[in-house]
């Protein structure tokens, strides 16, 4: 097995789990400080969804931007725009609170542009500092350091409210976008294609091999119905069917502490058919959703809560390290593209129809119909030739 973690490697999961500390700090400061200031529900879904619009316009020009430049410089400009956005959120709530929406939402829409032009790039890092063989190891490394730093954002965001005001945890996450930068800008030159063509070609160039690529859009389209049907269930239905604040809570962190678990369990771990591996991991979501239709009590859940992110991150690991194994290099930020088109443009709509299915229809029958298709889905698809047909690398 190759030694992947070489000083580049370090240097880039060092700055990533930066990062993700200063993204979960954010994600929680931000609905805070708005709250802080008297925002109502209508003022939190127009400045929380500002960030996410953007996605459905720019992710696809991101992914060509990551094909056909240095990803390294693609993602010090991510991160240089980040931070100064969350400056500025910071800055004008301190000044102003909510009084100044437009100006707010202005900023979250660059926020949002910001990373929906970096984030493509980001799968085609690992592939040029890594030998193929330790794709997997090196993703696992960066997975569990990632969501290892993600488990003590919140608390820190809940410290900075607490004991001085809530955007100190916003102006924490710009400075976090900088020791990123910082640690982005320190990598080998991450090069682009010596020859390229004009920005619609390569644009439909990346469509074409997504098109050809059966087992990518076999996936992808799979992850786009497990984001809009399973996540939404798991966050709408999840904290109505536990009860209470602590219960949720405990869930949560369940969540967390598998998730760390998903990465360690790839360390060493190298299945023969990754992709087909993926997608039958997704399955052990199934003891959750089965539980909030039983109603089992809160320690029941946390179990099965603590499975089921074992089961999304192993899965996720095995899809990232499959993409950068089998995907032309001088595509793969376009095919990653895509991918996460799927899970931002649908998931919204699936929190919107899950929540009235559930207002209309009630929660269990909601619950068993996404179970039903959640199942059956990944059990068949594993099964697909295509997706049987990916190996892992050789050694």
């Amino acid at each position: 097995m190759p030694d992947v973690m070489t000083s580049p490697v370090r240097r880039y999961v060092a700055g990533s789990s930066v990062s993700a500390f200063g993204n979960q700090m954010a994600a929680v400061a931000l609905p805070v400080a708005l709250i802080w200031h008297g925002a109502s529900a209508a003022v939190l879904g127009v400045v929380l969804g500002a960030a996410i619009l953007p996605k459905t316009v720019f992710l696809l020009a991101g992914g060509v931007i990551g094909d056909r430049l240095d990803r390294r410089a693609v993602l010090v400009a991510g991160d240089l725009l980040m931070a100064s956005t969350q400056v500025a959120t910071a800055l004008l709530l301190w000044h102003g609170g909510t009084r100044q929406l437009h100006l707010l939402v202005l900023v979250q829409i660059l926020y949002g542009c910001a990373n929906a032009l970096a984030v493509p790039a980001l799968i085609g890092v690992l592939p040029q500092l890594v030998p193929v063989t330790g794709l997997q190891r090196a993703n696992a490394v960066l997975r569990t350091a990632m969501n290892t730093a993600a488990v003590l954002g919140p608390p820190a965001a809940a410290g900075f409210a607490a004991v001085l005001r809530p955007e100190w945890a916003l102006l924490a996450n710009a400075v976090t976008f900088l020791v990123s930068a910082v640690a982005v800008a320190g990598l080998p030159k991450l090069s682009a294609p010596a020859e390229r063509a004009s920005f619609a070609r390569e644009l439909a160039a990346g469509w074409t091999v997504f098109r050809r690529t059966t087992w990518v859009w076999l996936m992808v389209g799979s992850f786009a119905i497990y984001q809009a049907t399973v996540l939404p269930v798991v966050f709408v239905i999840g904290p109505l069917i536990t009860g209470d604040a602590g219960g949720w809570a405990a869930v949560l962190t369940a969540r967390s502490v598998g998730a760390i678990a998903g990465g360690l369990l790839l360390l060493r771990w190298r299945p023969r058919r990754p992709v087909a591996l993926a997608c039958a991991l997704l399955l052990l979501d199934l003891p959750f959703l089965l539980g909030l239709t039983a109603g089992l009590g809160v320690v029941a859940l946390v179990l099965a809560s603590l499975v089921a992110s074992v089961g999304l991150v192993a899965a996720d690991t095995l899809w990232e390290s499959a993409l950068q194994e089998n995907v032309d290099p001088a595509y793969i930020s376009r095919i990653s593209s895509y991918d996460w088109m799927g899970s931002v443009f649908f998931a919204p709509l699936g929190y919107l129809a899950v929540g009235a299915v559930a207002a209309t229809a009630g929660t269990s029958a909601t619950v068993v119909a996404v179970t039903v298709v959640h199942a059956v889905i990944h059990l068949s698809l594993p099964l697909a030739r295509p997706i049987l047909a990916v190996r892992r690398a050789s050694s």
